[in-house]
């Protein structure tokens, strides 16, 4: 991997289950029609990759692993393999760097010549130790990866290392990012050579400017590779995203030596995600994110095949803008929001314009979700389902109330319907608590006075 070439492709970095071996192939379909150059194994839920990381793979495992990095160099597609030995790897004791150098080999061994060393999601485990002394937490994991890092260069001249801080983004920075002893010191101490992976100003970044990567470039004396969250969901899996890829202008992969997406969970859910990945990554001198899904969507379209009717891209756009990115839904999700909430504000006319609206919305969206139970891609329709389902149900129950509302109830009469059967509608422990959360429409969390809580 040459140091001025732009890595662009997918991390399978998420928390979850790991894509099997044939999802794995269908994503090189996708990246070598595509071009995208690079995939990343780091799947935190492979025992072997974090959790016991020193063991090494067996034959089964072996054969696998083979196959994919084999599939990889058929296609022309870098094989990164990532390890993430942090939990509970001990730099004061030799025979852990020793567990560490024979793991990398058995996979170097395999064909595998580039290699990720991932640090995050440490700070429970280092805890005091990161706030009390970063520079020599810094120096420790940098010395590490500097001894990884020469070791694989040994074997193989042309190896690459890409490195992953604890400190993985701006929100992590102690107490900022030009200011932080940990980022500052693995700037210093970090071989030249070794890339280091970024998220943004946060996890999830909406939004990355090119002046906050510059000012990161500084301290860690190097282009990051971006880890883009962008579309991960492990953190909520009642989310799934099918919007574009944004929020991040062409100017700013002047600033990178690469972007690798870590994508939803679920891989079905990623072929627009990844599309417009690539079309970002290959702009020329524009990118219009929403140019690049309707694009994405069209060539969707095609893996939609039912037994039944068919699906159409336009009725893909309504489902997609519904479940479109984190930070935002599409035009056509936006829509019926605002024509609810324009109809609540006017109750007194069951049939406003709003109203309308928002029952053609719902007519649409049933059209899809009719449809949906003759997909003959069966994986992509179980990936979508239980989001479908859940906004078919909701959608249902507000038809329904909207029905009843226009019979103009007396002032504090409840409504029942066969959907909603209270106690058990958006019930379990885990909404118990989110009831309990002093949160504004944002979700902001603030403190909420011994006054309010009476209210």
């Amino acid at each position: 991997m040459s140091s001025d070439e732009f890595i662009c492709g997918v991390a399978e970095g998420f928390y979850g289950r790991p894509w099997v071996t044939a999802q794995r192939h269908r994503l090189f379909d996708w990246m070598q029609r595509w071009k995208l150059n690079t995939y990343l194994y780091a799947p935190k839920d492979d025992l072997k990759h974090r959790t016991r990381w020193r063991e090494l793979y067996d034959e089964t495992e072996v054969a696998e692993l083979k196959n994919l990095i084999n599939e990889c160099h058929a296609r022309k597609i870098k094989f990164l393999y990532a390890i993430a030995p942090g939990l509970d790897f001990r730099s004061d004791d030799p025979r852990d760097l020793e567990a560490l150098l024979q793991k990398t080999k058995q996979v170097l061994d395999l064909g595998c010549h580039h290699f990720a060393l991932l640090y995050d999601d440490l700070e429970i485990v280092l805890a005091t130790r990161l706030i009390e002394h970063p520079a020599a937490v810094a120096k420790d994991q940098a010395a590490t990866a500097n001894q990884l890092f020469h070791a694989l260069r040994n074997s193989v001249q042309s190896a690459s290392l890409i490195f992953c801080p604890t400190e993985y983004c701006a929100r992590k920075a102690v107490p900022s990012v030009k200011d932080s002893a940990y980022l500052r010191t693995l700037g210093a101490e970090l071989d030249p050579q070794i890339g280091f992976f970024w998220t943004g100003p946060e996890i999830v970044s909406e939004t990355i400017s090119v002046e906050s990567i510059r000012e990161l470039r500084e301290v860690i004396r190097r282009k990051p590779v971006l880890w883009d969250n962008l579309h991960a969901n492990d953190y909520d899996l009642r989310r799934i995203y099918l919007g574009p890829y944004s929020g991040r202008s062409l100017e700013l992969r002047g600033e990178l030596a690469g972007i690798m997406s870590n994508p939803n969970c679920e891989f079905e859910a990623n072929f627009v995600p990844l599309h417009t990945l690539a079309a970002y990554a290959h702009a020329k001198e524009s990118y219009d994110p929403r140019a690049a899904y309707l694009e994405a969507l069209a060539e969707w379209e095609h893996e939609w095949k039912t037994a039944g009717p068919a699906i159409t891209a336009r009725e893909l756009e309504v489902l997609a803008d519904c479940l479109y990115l984190p930070h935002e839904f599409g035009p056509r999700g936006q829509a019926p929001l605002a024509a609810l909430a324009e109809h609540f504000r006017n109750a007194s006319n069951p049939d406003s314009k709003a109203a309308r609206s928002f029952h053609d919305f719902i007519a649409e969206y049933d059209s899809l979700f009719q449809k949906m139970p003759a997909l003959i891609n069966r994986d992509l329709f179980h990936s979508l389902l239980r989001h479908a389902w859940e906004l078919n149900e909701e959608l249902q129950l507000l038809k329904a109330y909207l029905a009843w509302l226009g019979s103009k109830p007396a002032p504090g009469a409840k409504f029942f319907s066969a959907h909603h059967r209270p106690g058990i509608y958006r019930g379990g422990f885990v909404a118990a608590l989110q009831r309990l959360l002093p949160t504004d429409d944002e979700g902001v969390l603030s403190h909420r006075s011994s006054t309010d809580s009476k209210t």
